[in-house]
């Protein structure tokens, strides 16, 4: 297993040279150049995570196969590329191993709506704390739910 996990690393390492160049806004002569340069971004197909990040989310094998370093290394690859297409991670406090590369994996399962030029933070966060994985571990789900409120929730989801 361990020479996919290189190899997988490797992949998501050579990825880092897909991040396109910035689009330098604010360098057109008129509003409608501006207004067409950012049209192009915002209507830019979604693509899949493997043409983007080098690895797709069936190649990443569950948390159940990987030694916790090998999670690790993935975690680490993962963040490193994610830094050079301007993608910052937050991560709650005392969060698993096991539960971060499941939210990290979690995100190439969907294609992705690339922006060259901007910037994302990364909390992995949908805003909906029942149903939430780390609602556990979340410093804010205290402001916004009563215990009762949450498991009042939970019980629905889990008709």
């Amino acid at each position: 297993m361990q020479r996919y996990i290189n190899q997988i690393t490797s992949d998501i390492k050579a990825a880092q040279t897909n991040v396109l160049p910035d689009p330098e806004l604010g360098t057109e002569k008129t509003y409608e150049e501006f207004e067409q340069k950012m049209l192009t971004i915002e209507n830019a197909p979604d693509m899949p995570a493997k043409h983007l990040y080098g690895v797709s989310y069936e190649e990443l094998p569950p948390p159940e196969k990987l030694t916790k370093q090998q999670m690790q290394q993935l975690i680490d690859a993962i963040i490193e590329m994610w830094v050079k297409f301007n993608i910052s991670t937050e991560f709650p406090k005392n969060l698993p191993l096991k539960l971060r590369y499941e939210l990290i994996r979690d995100c190439f399962e969907d294609d992705v709506h690339y922006m060259p030029g901007w910037s994302m933070h990364q909390d992995f966060c949908d805003g909906w704390c029942p149903g939430c994985k780390i609602a556990d571990y979340c410093s804010s789900i205290d402001e916004i739910w009563t215990k009762e409120e949450l498991e009042e929730e939970r019980r629905k989801i889990n008709k």
